[in-house]
């Protein structure tokens, strides 16, 4: 198990360590220790903004969530448009759209989606469609950012969710675009961790969070998580509709569908037991509006995520300090959007019997867990160590 760092407040290049040991200045509501990455925009007079606004940022390859400390919360597809040319312009005027206006109005759109499985897509990209990716990232940022409503001249202070594997280079972008969206400080977490503070599972604990492009895992021992302790897997919830997709393909050759209209009939259909309602969607054929039962496309795909779940907790489980397997076995939450599938909590812990069994705990309001672990976070780091990260 993981040692509790028992050394003084110090910022190190751009990463902020925050040890709740500390006599000095360490704050008492942030326990246990917590090491985050993080850099600011100074202002003219290097000082500490009075009036600041926390927000906490969870995101996502299909959606991002977004709480913030004045009480507003709000979630957005994780996609950005622009008009195509003139005629679009005329229809659309010439503004950025984003989220469900993009869906919307896709056919008149150049779209993006600026995130592939959890991290920022233009790090892997050259040439104009870096570019093109970099700037939907830092508008969408930005526009997130406008959902919580902050007051003109309001400072903001922002803790955002990164995948658990997600390397330095990805969480350096993503710091590197919320300063050029205008937030005024920012942190980097994994996802996980966020969930996990929201409900308080910092120790003896594994914390899943499901997502569109990653399920990451996360085991909790009261310390900061290291890479060993964490867990990233990339069949989620955009694998599901694609194995919905190419089912339905190879079993209803004529019918006509768009992986959107796939993503919305997962959404609402989505279960891994035989005894839920029948997924019945209304597809075209020939242009004709159609019944199709697509219960089985559903299910099966959907179940193709919980031996890889199952998997996650054994590697978590069996390296882990075998006096606290039973432990940790006993305090699994869920969290995600994911995690709203019909059926998943009785189904992963019917695979965890084969580990040696265990408790599964689905978290409340799973879309936001992770903005609203970001934001406790945010709102619990104090003062000095915000002004550390404006002045590193």
């Amino acid at each position: 198990m993981n040692p509790k760092a028992r050394s003084n407040p110090q910022v190190q290049g751009k990463e902020l360590i925050v040890n709740a040991d500390s006599k000095q200045d360490a704050p008492k509501a942030v326990e246990p220790s917590i090491q985050v990455e993080g850099e600011a925009v100074k202002d003219s007079k290097d000082s500490v903004a009075t009036d600041v606004m926390y927000i906490g940022i969870d995101l996502g390859t299909s959606r991002s969530a977004v709480a913030s400390s004045n009480g507003v919360r709000d979630l957005v597809s994780s996609v950005v448009g622009w008009p195509k040319d003139n005629i679009s312009t005329k229809v659309l005027g010439d503004k950025t759209m984003f989220g469900e206006d993009v869906i919307k109005h896709r056919l008149a759109l150049d779209v993006c989606w600026p995130l592939a499985d959890g991290n920022l897509a233009f790090s892997d990209l050259q040439g104009e469609d870096r570019n093109r990716s970099r700037r939907a990232a830092e508008e969408l940022l930005a526009h997130v950012k406008s959902l919580a409503r902050p007051t003109r001249g309001q400072a903001v202070y922002a803790v955002v969710g990164a995948p658990s594997e997600a390397t330095k280079a990805n969480k350096q972008a993503i710091i590197d675009i919320a300063r050029a969206a205008g937030i005024d400080s920012v942190m980097v977490v994994s996802e996980p961790f966020a969930v996990a503070y929201t409900v308080d599972a910092l120790e003896d604990a594994i914390v899943i969070d499901i997502g569109a492009g990653t399920i990451d895992l996360c085991r909790m021992s009261g310390t900061l998580p290291t890479a060993e302790d964490q867990i990233t897997v990339f069949k989620a919830g955009n694998f599901i509709d694609e194995e919905i997709a190419k089912r339905l393909r190879a079993n209803n050759p004529q019918v006509q569908f768009t992986i959107n209209m796939i993503k919305k009939a997962k959404e609402m259909f989505s279960s891994v037991t035989d005894n839920a309602q029948r997924a019945v969607v209304t597809f075209p054929v020939d242009g004709v509006p159609t019944e199709i039962d697509i219960t089985n496309e559903v299910r099966e795909a959907v179940n193709l995520i919980v031996p890889e779940i199952v998997d996650g907790i054994r590697k978590l489980v069996s390296t882990f300090d075998p006096e606290f397997q039973e432990r940790i076995r006993s305090r699994v939450f869920v969290g995600g959007g994911g995690s709203q599938i019909y059926g998943l909590r009785e189904a992963i812990s019917e695979g965890m019997k084969k580990i040696g069994g265990g408790n599964v705990i689905l978290v409340d309001e799973p879309v936001f867990a992770g903005a609203n672990g970001a934001l406790k976070l945010a709102r619990e780091m104090p003062a000095q160590y915000w002004e550390k990260l404006r002045n590193a």
